[in-house]
């Protein structure tokens, strides 16, 4: 099956954070203006512009279709499913319906791990800058944020600061790695920064959580 990628959708009235919200993001009185001749481009908003695969669509029109909506149970093809992505895409093999749990989206699960590992008033290690739904789950439930800030290279190229980060890591123990910050470690070498990462992390016997990932 083809993919298509090149398709223009026009999303307005549609409810989408990127195009309904963002031009108010300021208040309604205070409209968000661009210069003429420029777009405005909600870089933040972790959206595909692209169609979903056609038969997922046909998956959720087909079960929009039974009139009742009310609760439900996770049923075996659901975990047959990310098992064998896993198998598949990751040579992870011996993974079982029993490790694999429910959540409704990547900051419930980082709040649901959170409750797990620490208490409510430790302190959680989060490169700067991080993604604001990070920011408000821990604020909200209770944590307190430290920073690890980017520096430039020689090159004038932002970095990771992996001496500061293994500082905090060393004090605080539990870290929180987003997608966003995996895309400011790739070097020269793709791979060098990644694993002086997850170095750092298993060496401080840090728990680190990924988010918006496959590691």
């Amino acid at each position: 099956m083809k993919y298509d990628f090149t398709s223009i959708i026009d999303r307005k009235g549609k409810d989408a954070i990127a195009v309904d919200v963002l031009p108010n993001l300021l208040g309604p009185n205070n409209p968000i203006q661009v210069r003429d001749g420029l777009d405005m481009i909600p870089m933040w908003i972790a959206d595909m512009n692209f169609p979903a695969l056609p038969t997922i669509t046909e998956a959720i029109i087909e079960r929009a279709k039974h009139p009742t909506y009310g609760y439900f149970k996770t049923r075996d093809e659901y975990f047959d499913s990310i098992i064998r992505w896993h198998e598949v895409r990751n040579h992870v093999t011996g993974l079982e319906k029993e490790h694999i749990g429910y959540e409704n989206g990547v900051l419930g699960g980082v709040a649901s791990a959170l409750h797990v590992l620490c208490s409510q008033g430790d302190h959680v290690l989060v490169h700067a800058p991080t993604y604001i739904g990070f920011t408000g789950t821990l604020n909200n439930n209770g944590y307190h944020i430290v920073h690890s800030n980017l520096k430039k290279d020689e090159e004038g190229i932002w970095r990771m600061d992996f001496e500061d980060m293994e500082e905090k890591i060393v004090k605080n123990k539990i870290h929180i790695l987003s997608d966003k910050n995996i895309k400011v470690m790739y070097n020269k070498n793709k791979y060098l920064s990644f694993d002086s990462e997850y170095k750092i992390c298993i060496y401080n016997k840090c728990t680190c959580r990924f988010c918006s990932t496959w590691v």
